[in-house]
């Protein structure tokens, strides 16, 4: 996967946490987390998640650490997609280039094999942050919103 795929998967959940801040009242929140999206992402987003003030009928359950885990699973899952898909890409574009059937055979087994390290970049996070996030789930926290600005004013 080429940097600029990664600079523009980055810049657009920049993008989305800074419009979601704005729409949340949360400006401020939206801004600091946004501007650090750009180069940590996977892990900005979900504290952002975590702490983004609810809206109306949402639910947030299990505690701080719950949610920032859970939501790295769902934020690291999209990245590895990303990834995963542009580098097919980059491999389809390689394969258009006359080759001989070796270089074929090899190719193919490169885009196996690439996949194959992509499956496990994703399994073993999203397996240590479930099980340890699992552990640590409080399920007696439960937040409703609205919470912070969007809660009504006394």
């Amino acid at each position: 996967m080429k940097p600029d795929h990664l600079l523009w998967f980055f810049g657009l959940c920049a993008v989305w946490v800074l419009i979601d801040g704005w729409r949340r009242r949360a400006l401020g929140l939206g801004i600091f987390y946004g501007a650090a999206s750009i180069l940590l992402a996977p892990i900005t987003i979900p504290i952002y998640l975590t702490r983004r003030p609810l809206k109306a009928g949402e639910v947030r359950e299990g505690g701080v650490v719950w949610n920032i885990l859970k939501n790295f699973v769902v934020v690291w899952t999209l990245l590895i997609l990303v990834a995963a898909l542009a580098g097919l890409f980059a491999s389809g574009q390689a394969l258009q280039k006359p080759m001989s059937q070796a270089e074929q055979a090899g190719a193919g087994l490169g885009i196996i094999v690439g996949l194959g390290l992509w499956a496990a970049a994703w399994f073993f996070p999203v397996l240590g942050a479930l099980v340890f996030g699992l552990l640590l789930k409080k399920n007696s926290v439960v937040e409703r919103g609205p919470t912070g600005p969007l809660a009504p004013r006394p």
